[in-house]
């Protein structure tokens, strides 16, 4: 049995994920009448889709693409998702940051044109992303206008904010839009609570999956342990609707005792 029924037992339970879920997925993408885009971005991750929907974007925009991603929490899971795809020899995997497996995933497999890839290789958190993207950016001269971020779908509102903040005192004004590839929904099956049909392949284990959206709340919060202004200062005011701190709260019940997933939620 999926590993969710361990913690979620009713369709309230499964209501208040995805509530949590769909928020931190946050979408706001060019409209028809939005200027060109100068520049897609990808922050590392483990999961394939996102980086396969950035290279759409970037060859449909025709522009370039830029990959940001050093050696980090999600870079095993990476590996071990590229090894089972069979997608890439082994030589192009050992010691390689998540930007450099994706760039070459990119041009190898996905056909992406070399010359219009940009490899930040060094960030190992969000917060890294934006700053280190921004430098590598610089030392290149280009002062895009508007840049399109993917990132994990349960990390994409905190990965939209972050950028808004580093970039607030640029010398060039960027427009940024935020690209969820999906939104994690989850559904009960035959008394089984799973993905809804339809999500990518290859996604988080339940364990991660619950630990990673209810890590994000806390963060996003603006208070003295949040990353907003009156915390830690790594992004701007986040406001957090009433009703997804009732579904926060009510998830946080049920984890309360179990394992990793109890050790993110707490800390």
């Amino acid at each position: 049995m999926s590993e969710f029924n361990a913690f979620l037992k009713t369709q309230n339970d499964i209501d208040a994920v995805n509530a949590i879920s769909a928020f931190l997925a946050f979408k706001d993408i060019p409209q028809a009448s939005s200027p060109p885009v100068d520049l897609v971005i990808h922050a590392g991750n483990a999961i394939l889709e996102t980086a396969q929907a950035a290279c759409k974007t970037a060859l449909e925009a025709n522009c370039p693409l830029l990959f940001s991603g050093g050696i980090g929490h999600s870079t095993t899971l990476l590996v071990e998702t590229v090894r089972a795809e069979t997608l890439l020899p082994e030589t192009h995997l050992e010691d390689r940051s998540e930007a450099e497996i994706f760039g070459t995933l990119a041009s190898e497999v996905w056909k992406f044109p070399r010359e219009k890839l940009i490899l930040e290789t060094r960030s190992t958190n969000c917060g890294e992303n934006a700053t280190f993207t921004k430098i590598r950016l610089t030392e290149l001269g280009l002062e895009p206008r508007t840049a399109i971020l993917f990132q994990d779908p349960a990390m994409q509102l905190r990965t939209f904010v972050t950028f808004q903040k580093v970039w607030q005192d640029a010398s060039c004004t960027t427009v940024f839009y935020s690209c969820p590839t999906f939104i994690p929904h989850l559904e009960m099956r035959d008394g089984i609570v799973t993905y809804a049909a339809g999500l990518p392949s290859g996604l988080w284990s339940p364990e991660r999956f619950m630990s990673l959206i209810m890590g994000e709340i806390p963060r996003l919060r603006d208070d003295e342990n949040g990353y907003g202004p009156r915390g830690r200062r790594f992004i701007p005011h986040v406001e957090i609707p009433s009703e997804i701190e009732v579904a926060y709260q009510h998830v946080h019940e049920l984890l309360k005792n179990h394992g990793n997933a109890k050790d993110r939620v707490l800390t």
